[in-house]
């Protein structure tokens, strides 16, 4: 038994609720530029959970995505031609360094990397990336792509 400070009473910890969040379709024939599978499974369920607002379990889902390199470039794939499409190109905020905006540098190096069909390099930079980056790229484009896919767009 732990010390409670004298006036504060103690807190039951709160317990995780079972719910489930719609699965975002994503045409699951796609594999990178070498050929490895994307996991689909686990994308849709982040976008489902990203577009639902569920930080709880996009955060659970998050640490799952960057562990496998090539899911989480395929995310920052999808990221670019979402707000693509949205906007009719990609905003220098997503791309270039010295632009200021939300974008991480590590979104911001594999965006600029997959411009023009750069893919193969897109992802062996993303292979190449420590998880820690590979999250802060898949946090950026789980914004920029729930925004896109959302209709809510502003300026980047």
């Amino acid at each position: 038994m732990g010390r409670q400070k004298p006036g504060k009473p103690r807190r039951e910890r709160q317990e995780p609720q079972e719910h489930e969040h719609e699965g975002f379709e994503i045409p699951d024939d796609y594999r990178d530029p070498g050929g490895r599978p994307v996991d689909h499974k686990l994308l849709g369920q982040l976008l489902g959970a990203a577009m639902d607002g569920c930080l709880s379990c996009q955060d659970v889902l998050t640490t799952l995505l960057v562990e496998d390199p090539v899911t989480t470039a395929r995310l920052v794939e999808l990221a670019c031609v979402s707000v693509h499409g949205a906007m009719g190109g990609l905003p220098g905020a997503m791309t270039d360094d010295g632009v200021p905006g939300p974008a991480a540098p590590e979104f911001r190096r594999l965006a600029r990397l997959g411009l023009d069909g750069g893919n193969a390099e897109m992802f062996a930079a993303c292979e190449g990336m420590s998880t820690t980056g590979r999250r802060e790229a898949a946090n950026t484009a789980l914004d920029f792509l729930v925004a896109a896919v959302s209709g809510v767009m502003g300026p980047v």
